[in-house]
């Protein structure tokens, strides 16, 4: 009987001993962290928010005015709905912040601050797509020429002898199907609303035109494959020939005007001169010249840019150029970053839009505000972009 007891006591003073120790020991717990006496801070205020009409989803710069903000800029946490916005600066009553990629009419607003208990109030405001797809190309067209009329009317030349037209409202239709061409190497728009397409079939190498109505013509036949067309003001076209330029007039002839070691990519009219771009990728030259119209004949041709020493090109090609109505080049590009603006006043350069805009762009052309449509040419097909440049393009004479 003594054993027996003597057991369970030993089997209680275990189970004791533990809690004993247990109950003796220091609590080394933190503190609480809610405090009932700390300070709550001041609650941010948003009073009003410019451009009052609205920025561009990714890249536009947003002004918030009003009062509690802290002049510690990462202090400041503004949500467009949940995405936050990046912070560019701050003081007490105003931030100006870089908007989020996201777009619609009615977003969120709103304001926290480091160790300040409540949110601002919420205020609504309308982002804009910077760059957005217009229309809906088939799957596997391979997208080439580009145009657009003084109605935004968008045309495409896509392979397999089509040209695409996509309606303002984003109805996509074909345009004109079974073409006498593969596909068009560029495109413009020119007078009584018609398409100058630059083509190659086989031995035909000519500058083909479609009507309103789709009816296809041959404006003028060539010497050699076309590459790019555009007008001046008196409607004559300038064209590249592989390494050449020719001027073809309203009454169809055609005369070879300059000569370049190189072939000539793409062509644009601006400002009274004619620009190209051009290269042998053999011995690893690529440039941009420009030759001032004189009458119907071109001075000597100038570089305007070296692009093989171009080092923020990281070697990529430039296939299309434009200009904005302020002077302002733009490049397409199949480089990681799509479209640069290159500055030819001081010889700067800086992408557009960065991580908006993938390669490869083709093709572009500006409508008559300020919308800048692209081929985009990709692994799988082709996209048509329209890119909200905040600013007007250079006049396209052909439109006109």
């Amino acid at each position: 009987m003594i054993k027996y007891i003597s057991r369970k006591l030993i089997i209680f003073l275990c189970l004791l001993l533990p809690l004993l120790w247990l109950v003796s020991c220091e609590n080394d717990y933190p503190d609480s962290l809610f405090d009932p006496e700390a300070p709550k801070g001041d609650t941010p205020v948003i009073d009003s928010i410019t451009p009052a009409e609205g920025a561009l989803a990714g890249v536009g710069k947003v002004t918030i005015n009003g009062k509690n903000f802290s002049e510690t800029l990462e202090n400041n946490f503004v949500f467009f709905n949940a995405e936050r916005a990046i912070n560019v600066e701050a003081s007490k009553n105003k931030l100006v912040v870089i908007a989020p990629n996201l777009f619609g009419d009615s977003i969120k607003v709103k304001i926290a601050i480091h160790k300040v208990e409540l949110y601002s109030d919420t205020k609504f405001y309308k982002l804009i797509p910077a760059v957005n797809e217009v229309g809906k190309l088939a799957d596997g067209d391979e997208g080439w020429g580009l145009a657009v009329d003084a109605t935004d009317n968008v045309f495409v030349s896509v392979s397999g002898k089509i040209i695409r037209k996509i309606a303002v409202d984003g109805k996509t239709t074909a345009y004109k199907e079974n073409l006498t061409f593969l596909k068009a190497n560029n495109m413009k728009m020119g007078p009584d609303n018609t398409l100058y397409c630059t083509v190659a079939a086989g031995r035909v190498r000519k500058i083909a035109t479609l009507d309103p109505q789709g009816v296809e013509g041959t404006f003028v036949s060539l010497t050699g494959n076309p590459g790019d067309l555009d007008f001046d003001e008196n409607k004559n076209i300038w064209v590249t020939v592989l390494g050449d330029i020719y001027l073809v007039k309203s009454d169809k002839t055609a005369k070879k005007i300059l000569s370049l070691p190189v072939t000539l990519t793409s062509l644009r009219v601006y400002n009274g001169y004619v620009y190209v771009t051009g290269g042998d990728p053999g011995v690893g030259e690529a440039k941009i010249w420009r030759a001032k119209i004189n009458g119907e004949n071109l001075d000597t041709p100038e570089v305007v840019l070296d692009l093989t020493t171009a080092t923020w090109l990281e070697g990529a090609t430039v296939n299309c150029l434009t200009f904005s109505a302020d002077g302002e080049m733009v490049l397409g590009t199949n480089h990681e970053n799509g479209i640069f603006i290159y500055h030819e006043s001081d010889g700067s350069a800086s992408p557009l839009y960065p991580g908006l805009i993938a390669p490869s762009i083709y093709a572009m052309t500006w409508n008559e505000t300020h919308y800048l449509y692209a081929t985009q040419q990709l692994a799988d097909g082709a996209k048509v972009l329209v890119i909200d440049m905040a600013k007007a393009g250079a006049p396209y004479y052909g439109r006109k």
